[in-house]
């Protein structure tokens, strides 16, 4: 009796079967796909080998009409397998605590580099934060002795730099969305609306609420409480 785990056409029909009519994933053994290139492989060979000698014969038809639909099955099989894989990894990549059943090395390799991927995605569409870093130089570059000259803003866009936020100053009467915070560590440069604030610890700067806000929520900035300045 032929094993459980033996690839053949019943087999391949039966896996067909359950990929088409269920969500979930049937479980196979890491070798899989080796097993069923290989039964692939015998089957194209008899084929061939029985074409060659009659080619009308009824076993020639037979074995021509048996590779047709396991090839056909196959491909079925893995393009059902991929999609509920896809799915998977996308709810592994959004924090799901989901099982995966046993799957063959090329799926399991598959799910990791889609989840690994996924996440980068995310990542990176999430990757507005104020807070993130520039990008580093690439390797093998160092830092030149004297620092280039700065490139001047574009036109109607000012940079906050630490020079200029040393004193506190009063909030000015137009902007009463402003507070005035007292940087506690340096911070990566980051675009706001119109500015590109280069901020370093210790340094006291206006800011609007809505990033000033996100820095003392992050234990980056305290808000320094002066009259004039906005509740």
């Amino acid at each position: 009796m032929a094993g459980e785990d033996e690839v053949n056409f019943e087999r391949v029909t039966k896996l067909y079967r359950e990929e088409t009519g269920r969500k979930t994933l049937t479980a196979l053994e890491a070798d899989f796909y080796d097993k069923l290139a290989a039964y692939v492989a015998r089957l194209e060979e008899s084929a061939h080998r029985e074409a060659a000698r009659d080619p009308n014969s009824p076993k020639a038809l037979l074995l021509q009409d048996e590779l047709r639909k396991v090839r056909k099955k196959r491909d079925q099989i893995f393009t059902y397998r991929e999609r509920k894989l896809a799915l998977l990894a996308s709810s592994r990549a959004s924090g799901a605590d989901i099982e995966v059943p046993n799957l063959p090395l090329h799926e399991r390799a598959l799910f990791e580099n889609l989840v690994s991927l996924l996440k980068r995605s995310r990542e990176e569409a999430f990757g507005g934060s104020p807070f993130r870093a520039e990008p580093a130089p690439p390797p093998g570059e160092g830092v030149p002795a004297v620092a280039p000259p700065a490139r001047a803003a574009p036109e109607g866009m000012r940079t906050v730099t630490a020079a200029e936020t040393k004193r506190p100053r009063p909030v000015p009467a137009g902007l009463k969305d402003h507070v005035i915070v007292h940087v506690l560590e340096d911070i990566p440069p980051f675009a706001g609306i119109d500015t590109t604030y280069r901020l370093k610890k210790e340094d006291v700067v206006t800011l609007p609420k809505t990033i000033a806000q996100i820095l003392v929520d992050r234990g980056k900035a305290r808000v320094v409480p002066m009259p004039g300045a906005a509740a």
